[in-house]
Protein backbone atom coordinates (compact mmCIF):
# COMPACT_ATOMS: atom_id res chain seq x y z
CA UNK A 1 0.00 0.00 0.00
CA UNK A 2 1.18 3.49 -0.75
CA UNK A 3 2.20 5.40 2.02
CA UNK A 4 1.04 9.19 3.15
CA UNK A 5 3.93 10.66 2.50
CA UNK A 6 3.84 8.88 -1.09
CA UNK A 7 0.36 10.66 -2.19
CA UNK A 8 1.36 13.96 -0.68
CA UNK A 9 4.62 13.90 -2.98
CA UNK A 10 2.30 12.70 -5.99
CA UNK A 11 -0.43 15.79 -4.72
CA UNK A 12 1.92 18.69 -4.61
CA UNK A 13 3.37 17.40 -7.96
CA UNK A 14 -0.41 17.30 -9.19
CA UNK A 15 -1.08 21.62 -7.33
CA UNK A 16 2.24 22.43 -9.64
CA UNK A 17 1.71 20.84 -12.75
CA UNK A 18 -2.05 21.40 -13.62
CA UNK A 19 -1.90 25.46 -13.11
CA UNK A 20 -2.61 27.60 -15.99
CA UNK A 21 -4.90 25.21 -17.48
CA UNK A 22 -8.63 27.08 -17.19
CA UNK A 23 -12.20 25.54 -17.22
CA UNK A 24 -13.25 22.40 -18.88
CA UNK A 25 -9.72 20.93 -19.84
CA UNK A 26 -8.46 21.90 -15.71
CA UNK A 27 -11.63 20.07 -15.04
CA UNK A 28 -10.29 17.37 -17.44
CA UNK A 29 -7.00 16.99 -15.99
CA UNK A 30 -8.18 17.20 -12.25
CA UNK A 31 -10.45 14.22 -13.24
CA UNK A 32 -7.48 11.80 -14.86
CA UNK A 33 -4.62 12.89 -12.07
CA UNK A 34 -6.98 12.11 -9.24
CA UNK A 35 -7.82 8.27 -11.25
CA UNK A 36 -3.83 8.28 -10.71
CA UNK A 37 -4.18 9.10 -6.73
CA UNK A 38 -6.49 6.24 -6.68
CA UNK A 39 -4.21 3.52 -8.72
CA UNK A 40 -1.03 4.76 -6.79
CA UNK A 41 -2.58 3.42 -3.18
CA UNK A 42 -3.80 -0.11 -5.66
CA UNK A 43 -1.28 -1.00 -7.30
CA UNK A 44 2.12 -2.83 -6.51
CA UNK A 45 5.26 -0.32 -6.45
CA UNK A 46 6.59 -1.10 -9.82
CA UNK A 47 3.67 -0.30 -11.46
CA UNK A 48 2.52 2.23 -9.30
CA UNK A 49 5.68 4.06 -10.25
CA UNK A 50 3.94 3.97 -14.16
CA UNK A 51 1.20 5.66 -13.15
CA UNK A 52 3.47 8.41 -11.68
CA UNK A 53 3.44 9.37 -15.62
CA UNK A 54 -0.57 10.54 -15.85
CA UNK A 55 -0.60 13.40 -14.01
CA UNK A 56 2.33 14.86 -16.50
CA UNK A 57 0.46 14.13 -19.70
CA UNK A 58 -0.93 17.45 -21.50
CA UNK A 59 -4.61 17.37 -21.89
CA UNK A 60 -6.14 19.06 -24.62
CA UNK A 61 -9.58 20.24 -25.23
CA UNK A 62 -10.20 16.79 -27.32
CA UNK A 63 -9.28 14.74 -24.59
CA UNK A 64 -12.13 12.44 -24.89
CA UNK A 65 -11.57 11.95 -28.48
CA UNK A 66 -8.19 11.52 -27.86
CA UNK A 67 -8.47 8.43 -25.64
CA UNK A 68 -10.99 6.52 -27.20
CA UNK A 69 -8.76 7.00 -30.33
CA UNK A 70 -5.71 5.46 -28.27
CA UNK A 71 -7.46 2.34 -26.78
CA UNK A 72 -6.29 -0.91 -27.91
CA UNK A 73 -8.01 -3.53 -29.17
CA UNK A 74 -10.91 -3.32 -26.81
CA UNK A 75 -13.06 -1.52 -29.44
CA UNK A 76 -15.74 -3.11 -31.29
CA UNK A 77 -13.98 -2.72 -34.49
CA UNK A 78 -11.04 -4.39 -34.92
CA UNK A 79 -10.74 -4.30 -38.70
CA UNK A 80 -11.54 -1.89 -41.29
CA UNK A 81 -13.18 -4.68 -42.72
CA UNK A 82 -15.77 -4.32 -40.44
CA UNK A 83 -16.73 -1.22 -40.88
CA UNK A 84 -19.95 -0.01 -42.69
CA UNK A 85 -17.65 0.85 -46.04
CA UNK A 86 -17.41 -2.13 -48.29
CA UNK A 87 -14.43 -3.02 -49.02
CA UNK A 88 -13.89 -6.18 -51.65
CA UNK A 89 -10.83 -7.85 -52.28
CA UNK A 90 -7.19 -6.47 -50.98
CA UNK A 91 -6.95 -9.05 -47.96
CA UNK A 92 -3.25 -8.32 -47.78
CA UNK A 93 -3.92 -4.69 -47.82
CA UNK A 94 -6.70 -4.67 -45.21
CA UNK A 95 -4.01 -6.73 -43.05
CA UNK A 96 -1.53 -4.28 -43.21
CA UNK A 97 -3.48 -1.37 -42.70
CA UNK A 98 -4.97 -3.21 -39.52
CA UNK A 99 -1.73 -3.97 -37.94
CA UNK A 100 -0.29 -0.13 -39.24
CA UNK A 101 -3.65 0.86 -36.70
CA UNK A 102 -3.25 -1.58 -34.14
CA UNK A 103 0.55 -0.84 -33.78
CA UNK A 104 -0.08 2.79 -33.59
CA UNK A 105 -2.23 2.42 -30.93
CA UNK A 106 -0.38 0.89 -28.77
CA UNK A 107 2.01 3.79 -27.67
CA UNK A 108 5.24 1.88 -27.99
CA UNK A 109 6.55 4.11 -31.57
CA UNK A 110 7.79 7.01 -30.11
CA UNK A 111 5.68 9.68 -32.32
CA UNK A 112 5.85 12.73 -30.15
CA UNK A 113 5.62 15.23 -32.22
CA UNK A 114 4.59 13.37 -35.39
CA UNK A 115 1.05 12.78 -36.87
CA UNK A 116 -0.61 9.28 -34.79
CA UNK A 117 0.29 7.63 -38.13
CA UNK A 118 0.93 8.34 -41.89
CA UNK A 119 1.00 5.93 -45.07
CA UNK A 120 0.61 5.94 -49.03
CA UNK A 121 -1.31 3.66 -50.69
CA UNK A 122 -0.52 2.45 -53.93
CA UNK A 123 -2.19 1.02 -56.84
CA UNK A 124 -4.27 1.53 -60.26
CA UNK A 125 -7.56 3.28 -60.01
CA UNK A 126 -10.22 2.10 -58.53
CA UNK A 127 -9.09 -0.85 -56.44
CA UNK A 128 -10.21 0.97 -53.40
CA UNK A 129 -7.28 3.51 -51.62
CA UNK A 130 -10.30 5.84 -50.90
CA UNK A 131 -12.83 3.45 -49.89
CA UNK A 132 -9.85 2.07 -47.45
CA UNK A 133 -9.41 5.80 -45.84
CA UNK A 134 -12.77 5.59 -45.24
CA UNK A 135 -13.12 3.00 -43.58
CA UNK A 136 -9.81 4.14 -41.05
CA UNK A 137 -11.59 7.18 -40.84
CA UNK A 138 -14.77 5.25 -39.43
CA UNK A 139 -12.66 2.79 -36.99
CA UNK A 140 -10.08 5.19 -35.68
CA UNK A 141 -12.72 7.99 -35.20
CA UNK A 142 -15.93 6.72 -35.60
CA UNK A 143 -17.17 8.58 -38.45
CA UNK A 144 -16.27 7.86 -42.17
CA UNK A 145 -17.16 11.76 -43.17
CA UNK A 146 -14.06 12.65 -40.63
CA UNK A 147 -11.86 13.53 -43.85
CA UNK A 148 -9.83 16.17 -44.41
CA UNK A 149 -9.57 15.75 -48.26
CA UNK A 150 -7.80 17.45 -51.08
CA UNK A 151 -6.84 16.03 -54.71
CA UNK A 152 -3.62 16.95 -55.92
CA UNK A 153 -4.77 18.00 -59.30
CA UNK A 154 -6.19 20.65 -58.16
CA UNK A 155 -2.14 21.83 -57.67
CA UNK A 156 -2.13 22.15 -61.33
CA UNK A 157 -2.69 25.48 -62.72
CA UNK A 158 -2.10 29.32 -62.18
CA UNK A 159 -2.19 29.88 -57.86
CA UNK A 160 -2.46 25.97 -57.97
CA UNK A 161 0.26 25.56 -55.82
CA UNK A 162 -1.36 28.08 -52.94
CA UNK A 163 -4.30 25.57 -52.74
CA UNK A 164 -3.36 23.12 -50.49
CA UNK A 165 -1.87 25.81 -47.86
CA UNK A 166 -3.50 28.77 -48.90
CA UNK A 167 -1.98 31.74 -50.96
CA UNK A 168 0.73 34.42 -48.93
CA UNK A 169 -1.21 37.56 -47.62
CA UNK A 170 -1.50 39.81 -50.03
CA UNK A 171 -2.62 37.16 -52.38
CA UNK A 172 -5.96 36.69 -54.28
CA UNK A 173 -8.01 34.08 -52.18
CA UNK A 174 -5.70 34.60 -48.94
CA UNK A 175 -8.43 35.31 -46.90
CA UNK A 176 -10.14 31.76 -47.12
CA UNK A 177 -7.07 30.32 -46.49
CA UNK A 178 -5.95 26.73 -47.52
CA UNK A 179 -8.22 24.25 -48.69
CA UNK A 180 -6.79 21.28 -46.77
CA UNK A 181 -5.73 23.15 -43.82
CA UNK A 182 -9.05 25.03 -42.59
CA UNK A 183 -10.85 21.51 -43.28
CA UNK A 184 -8.33 20.15 -40.69
CA UNK A 185 -8.74 22.92 -38.42
CA UNK A 186 -11.97 22.30 -38.76
CA UNK A 187 -12.20 19.35 -36.82
CA UNK A 188 -9.48 19.55 -34.32
CA UNK A 189 -6.55 17.55 -36.16
CA UNK A 190 -8.92 14.72 -35.41
CA UNK A 191 -9.31 13.36 -38.68
CA UNK A 192 -8.06 11.68 -41.61
CA UNK A 193 -6.18 14.16 -43.74
CA UNK A 194 -6.42 12.22 -47.58
CA UNK A 195 -4.54 13.50 -50.24
CA UNK A 196 -5.51 11.46 -53.44
CA UNK A 197 -3.23 11.46 -56.50
CA UNK A 198 -0.02 13.01 -54.35
CA UNK A 199 1.74 12.18 -57.20
CA UNK A 200 0.35 15.27 -59.43
CA UNK A 201 0.91 18.19 -56.67
CA UNK A 202 3.25 20.77 -56.98
CA UNK A 203 6.62 21.46 -54.73
CA UNK A 204 4.78 23.28 -51.92
CA UNK A 205 2.48 20.52 -51.02
CA UNK A 206 5.15 18.08 -51.23
CA UNK A 207 7.12 20.47 -49.04
CA UNK A 208 4.15 21.42 -46.94
CA UNK A 209 3.41 17.50 -45.88
CA UNK A 210 7.26 17.32 -45.04
CA UNK A 211 7.13 19.37 -42.78
CA UNK A 212 3.42 17.46 -41.39
CA UNK A 213 5.44 14.58 -41.64
CA UNK A 214 8.45 15.82 -39.68
CA UNK A 215 6.81 18.04 -37.24
CA UNK A 216 3.27 17.26 -36.93
CA UNK A 217 1.54 20.05 -37.88
CA UNK A 218 0.67 22.60 -40.77
CA UNK A 219 0.84 25.47 -41.55
CA UNK A 220 -1.29 27.97 -43.45
CA UNK A 221 0.16 30.42 -45.06
CA UNK A 222 -2.88 33.02 -45.74
CA UNK A 223 -3.42 33.27 -42.13
CA UNK A 224 0.12 32.25 -40.34
CA UNK A 225 -1.30 29.56 -38.32
CA UNK A 226 0.00 26.69 -37.34
CA UNK A 227 -2.29 23.33 -36.79
CA UNK A 228 -1.90 20.14 -34.51
CA UNK A 229 -2.38 17.10 -36.33
CA UNK A 230 -0.49 15.01 -33.87
CA UNK A 231 -3.64 13.17 -33.90
CA UNK A 232 -4.51 12.96 -37.15
CA UNK A 233 -3.52 10.08 -39.62
CA UNK A 234 -2.20 11.14 -42.80
CA UNK A 235 -3.00 9.03 -46.15
CA UNK A 236 -1.71 9.78 -49.43
CA UNK A 237 -2.44 7.80 -52.59
CA UNK A 238 -0.71 7.31 -55.91
CA UNK A 239 -1.05 5.60 -59.19
CA UNK A 240 2.62 5.32 -59.86
CA UNK A 241 4.16 2.64 -60.81
CA UNK A 242 0.32 0.88 -61.01
CA UNK A 243 1.37 -1.25 -64.20
CA UNK A 244 3.68 -3.13 -62.35
CA UNK A 245 3.64 -6.33 -60.01
CA UNK A 246 4.77 -5.43 -56.97
CA UNK A 247 3.24 -8.36 -54.10
CA UNK A 248 6.83 -9.70 -54.00
CA UNK A 249 8.58 -6.90 -53.66
CA UNK A 250 10.05 -5.62 -50.24
CA UNK A 251 9.34 -2.37 -48.63
CA UNK A 252 13.01 -0.82 -48.68
CA UNK A 253 13.14 -2.12 -52.16
CA UNK A 254 9.50 -0.73 -53.02
CA UNK A 255 10.63 2.96 -51.41
CA UNK A 256 13.33 2.99 -53.57
CA UNK A 257 11.58 1.91 -56.75
CA UNK A 258 8.95 4.82 -55.81
CA UNK A 259 11.80 7.47 -55.11
CA UNK A 260 13.72 6.68 -58.89
CA UNK A 261 10.38 6.87 -60.63
CA UNK A 262 9.46 9.37 -63.13
CA UNK A 263 6.75 11.51 -64.12
CA UNK A 264 5.35 14.24 -66.56
CA UNK A 265 5.23 17.56 -64.62
CA UNK A 266 1.75 18.96 -66.11
CA UNK A 267 2.97 22.48 -65.74
CA UNK A 268 6.59 22.42 -67.73
CA UNK A 269 6.47 18.84 -69.74
CA UNK A 270 9.30 17.18 -68.06
CA UNK A 271 9.76 14.15 -66.14
CA UNK A 272 10.56 14.68 -62.86
CA UNK A 273 10.89 12.48 -59.75
CA UNK A 274 8.12 13.47 -57.54
CA UNK A 275 9.00 11.54 -54.28
CA UNK A 276 12.37 12.49 -52.91
CA UNK A 277 14.15 9.69 -50.77
CA UNK A 278 13.55 11.70 -47.86
CA UNK A 279 10.04 12.15 -48.48
CA UNK A 280 9.40 8.53 -48.54
CA UNK A 281 11.74 7.49 -45.81
CA UNK A 282 9.60 9.48 -43.34
CA UNK A 283 6.07 7.69 -44.63
CA UNK A 284 5.47 5.26 -41.90
CA UNK A 285 3.64 2.35 -44.10
CA UNK A 286 3.78 2.25 -47.76
CA UNK A 287 1.12 -0.50 -48.77
CA UNK A 288 0.29 -1.90 -52.37
CA UNK A 289 -3.16 -2.22 -53.74
CA UNK A 290 -3.27 -5.24 -56.77
CA UNK A 291 -5.92 -4.73 -59.27
CA UNK A 292 -9.30 -6.63 -58.54
CA UNK A 293 -10.13 -9.82 -60.28
CA UNK A 294 -13.49 -10.54 -61.89
CA UNK A 295 -15.11 -12.41 -58.54
CA UNK A 296 -14.21 -9.02 -56.93
CA UNK A 297 -15.88 -6.93 -59.67
CA UNK A 298 -18.80 -9.16 -59.74
CA UNK A 299 -19.45 -8.67 -55.44
CA UNK A 300 -19.01 -4.81 -56.51
CA UNK A 301 -21.26 -4.46 -59.05
CA UNK A 302 -23.95 -7.01 -56.70
CA UNK A 303 -23.89 -4.58 -53.57
CA UNK A 304 -24.48 -1.28 -55.79
CA UNK A 305 -27.30 -2.93 -57.35
CA UNK A 306 -28.62 -3.91 -54.37
CA UNK A 307 -27.85 -1.25 -52.04
CA UNK A 308 -28.58 1.68 -54.26
CA UNK A 309 -30.25 0.42 -58.12
CA UNK A 310 -32.78 -1.84 -56.80
CA UNK A 311 -33.82 0.76 -54.15
CA UNK A 312 -34.72 3.21 -56.43
CA UNK A 313 -36.64 0.59 -59.30
CA UNK A 314 -38.71 -0.34 -56.27
CA UNK A 315 -39.48 3.03 -55.32
CA UNK A 316 -40.16 5.07 -58.47
CA UNK A 317 -41.78 1.91 -60.93
CA UNK A 318 -42.99 -0.29 -57.13
CA UNK A 319 -41.74 -3.33 -58.59
CA UNK A 320 -39.00 -5.66 -56.91
CA UNK A 321 -36.22 -6.25 -58.86
CA UNK A 322 -34.18 -8.15 -56.63
CA UNK A 323 -31.19 -9.37 -57.87
CA UNK A 324 -28.74 -10.23 -61.06
CA UNK A 325 -28.99 -13.77 -62.37
CA UNK A 326 -25.39 -15.51 -62.68
CA UNK A 327 -25.83 -14.67 -66.86
CA UNK A 328 -26.21 -11.28 -66.82
CA UNK A 329 -23.91 -10.43 -63.66
CA UNK A 330 -21.18 -12.15 -65.84
CA UNK A 331 -21.87 -10.20 -68.92
CA UNK A 332 -21.51 -6.93 -66.75
CA UNK A 333 -18.32 -7.68 -65.24
CA UNK A 334 -16.88 -8.46 -68.74
CA UNK A 335 -18.00 -4.85 -69.82
CA UNK A 336 -16.24 -3.52 -66.12
CA UNK A 337 -13.46 -5.60 -66.49
CA UNK A 338 -12.55 -4.29 -70.13
CA UNK A 339 -12.12 -0.51 -69.33
CA UNK A 340 -8.75 0.45 -67.16
CA UNK A 341 -11.27 2.45 -65.35
CA UNK A 342 -10.96 -0.15 -62.53
CA UNK A 343 -14.46 0.05 -59.53
CA UNK A 344 -15.63 3.59 -61.17
CA UNK A 345 -16.55 2.06 -64.33
CA UNK A 346 -19.31 -0.03 -62.46
CA UNK A 347 -21.78 3.02 -61.89
CA UNK A 348 -21.74 3.81 -65.62
CA UNK A 349 -21.93 0.42 -66.64
CA UNK A 350 -24.91 -0.39 -64.00
CA UNK A 351 -26.41 3.08 -65.77
CA UNK A 352 -26.21 1.79 -69.77
CA UNK A 353 -27.56 -1.92 -69.13
CA UNK A 354 -30.29 -2.02 -66.38
CA UNK A 355 -31.30 2.02 -65.77
CA UNK A 356 -31.52 2.21 -69.79
CA UNK A 357 -33.76 -0.91 -70.14
CA UNK A 358 -35.94 0.30 -67.22
CA UNK A 359 -36.70 3.93 -68.42
CA UNK A 360 -37.01 2.81 -72.33
CA UNK A 361 -39.35 -0.07 -71.43
CA UNK A 362 -42.96 0.87 -71.81
CA UNK A 363 -44.14 -2.73 -70.74
CA UNK A 364 -42.34 -3.00 -67.57
CA UNK A 365 -44.33 -5.88 -65.18
CA UNK A 366 -46.80 -4.38 -62.49
CA UNK A 367 -47.32 -6.90 -60.38
CA UNK A 368 -46.19 -5.63 -56.83
CA UNK A 369 -46.46 -9.42 -55.23
CA UNK A 370 -44.07 -11.06 -57.71
CA UNK A 371 -39.81 -11.29 -57.45
CA UNK A 372 -38.05 -10.65 -60.42
CA UNK A 373 -34.58 -10.54 -61.45
CA UNK A 374 -31.89 -9.42 -64.14
CA UNK A 375 -31.69 -11.96 -67.50
CA UNK A 376 -30.04 -12.06 -70.40
CA UNK A 377 -31.71 -12.74 -73.70
CA UNK A 378 -29.99 -14.70 -76.50
CA UNK A 379 -28.98 -10.91 -78.45
CA UNK A 380 -26.98 -9.93 -75.51
CA UNK A 381 -29.61 -7.76 -73.70
CA UNK A 382 -30.65 -7.97 -70.58
CA UNK A 383 -34.60 -7.85 -69.11
CA UNK A 384 -37.01 -7.72 -66.08
CA UNK A 385 -37.35 -11.94 -65.66
CA UNK A 386 -40.72 -12.91 -63.90
CA UNK A 387 -39.26 -15.24 -61.48
CA UNK A 388 -43.27 -16.22 -60.02
CA UNK A 389 -43.93 -17.24 -63.47
CA UNK A 390 -41.32 -18.77 -64.85
CA UNK A 391 -39.74 -20.88 -61.50
CA UNK A 392 -36.66 -20.77 -59.57
CA UNK A 393 -35.24 -23.71 -61.24
CA UNK A 394 -33.42 -22.82 -63.97
CA UNK A 395 -31.48 -19.79 -61.39
CA UNK A 396 -30.98 -22.24 -58.99
CA UNK A 397 -28.86 -24.23 -61.57
CA UNK A 398 -27.15 -21.35 -62.90
CA UNK A 399 -26.28 -20.84 -59.55
CA UNK A 400 -25.38 -24.77 -58.57
CA UNK A 401 -27.31 -24.89 -55.86
CA UNK A 402 -30.88 -26.75 -54.43
CA UNK A 403 -33.67 -24.68 -55.64
CA UNK A 404 -35.15 -24.66 -52.33
CA UNK A 405 -32.10 -22.75 -51.25
CA UNK A 406 -32.35 -20.14 -54.25
CA UNK A 407 -36.45 -19.72 -53.16
CA UNK A 408 -35.13 -18.98 -49.65
CA UNK A 409 -32.57 -16.35 -50.46
CA UNK A 410 -35.13 -14.75 -52.96
CA UNK A 411 -37.47 -14.29 -50.26
CA UNK A 412 -34.86 -13.24 -47.75
CA UNK A 413 -33.61 -10.17 -50.34
CA UNK A 414 -37.20 -9.44 -51.34
CA UNK A 415 -37.80 -8.50 -47.97
CA UNK A 416 -34.54 -6.22 -47.32
CA UNK A 417 -35.36 -4.60 -50.91
CA UNK A 418 -38.99 -4.12 -49.42
CA UNK A 419 -38.00 -2.33 -46.07
CA UNK A 420 -34.71 0.17 -47.72
CA UNK A 421 -37.29 1.16 -50.28
CA UNK A 422 -40.03 1.63 -47.56
CA UNK A 423 -37.62 3.53 -45.12
CA UNK A 424 -36.21 5.77 -48.50
CA UNK A 425 -39.89 6.57 -49.09
CA UNK A 426 -40.38 7.35 -45.36
CA UNK A 427 -37.52 9.96 -45.42
CA UNK A 428 -38.58 11.41 -48.99
CA UNK A 429 -41.77 12.29 -47.61
CA UNK A 430 -40.62 13.75 -44.71
CA UNK A 431 -38.32 16.09 -46.42
CA UNK A 432 -40.87 17.19 -48.78
CA UNK A 433 -42.87 17.91 -45.98
CA UNK A 434 -40.57 20.11 -44.05
CA UNK A 435 -39.40 21.78 -47.74
CA UNK A 436 -43.40 22.82 -48.00
CA UNK A 437 -43.39 24.09 -44.09
CA UNK A 438 -40.71 25.98 -45.47
CA UNK A 439 -42.02 27.30 -48.45
CA UNK A 440 -45.11 28.23 -46.56
CA UNK A 441 -42.99 30.30 -44.10
CA UNK A 442 -41.60 31.93 -46.45
CA UNK A 443 -44.83 32.49 -48.88
CA UNK A 444 -46.16 34.60 -45.33
CA UNK A 445 -43.11 36.35 -44.73
CA UNK A 446 -43.27 37.77 -48.25
CA UNK A 447 -47.08 38.54 -48.22
CA UNK A 448 -46.82 39.86 -44.16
Amino acid sequence: MATPSANCTIKAKIMNHHTGYQGKERRMIIKIKAEALTLSTILPPKTRAITCIIPFIRVHRTTQTWRKMMETSETEITSIAQTSTPLFGQKQAIQRIDRAIKRARSGLLGRRGKPFMSMLLLGPSGVGKTESAKAIAEMVYGDRTHIARFNANECVGEGGQFKAFGPPRGYQGSDKGGLLTQQVKAMGGQCVILIDEIEKGSQELFDGMMTALDEGYMEDASFGERIDITDAIVVMTSNILAGENLDTMEDDDLRERIASSTIQNHRTGANNAPFRTEFVGRIQEVIHFSALDDVDIAAIITHKYRSDTAVKIAMEYRILVVDISPVALGFLTEKVGQTKFGVRYVDTVISRFIVDEIIDNENLPTEKSHTFIWDMTDKGRLFVKDMDENGYADLAASREEDEAVTIEKMKALRITLARKAIDELRIRRAATKQHNRNVIVDHKMIVN
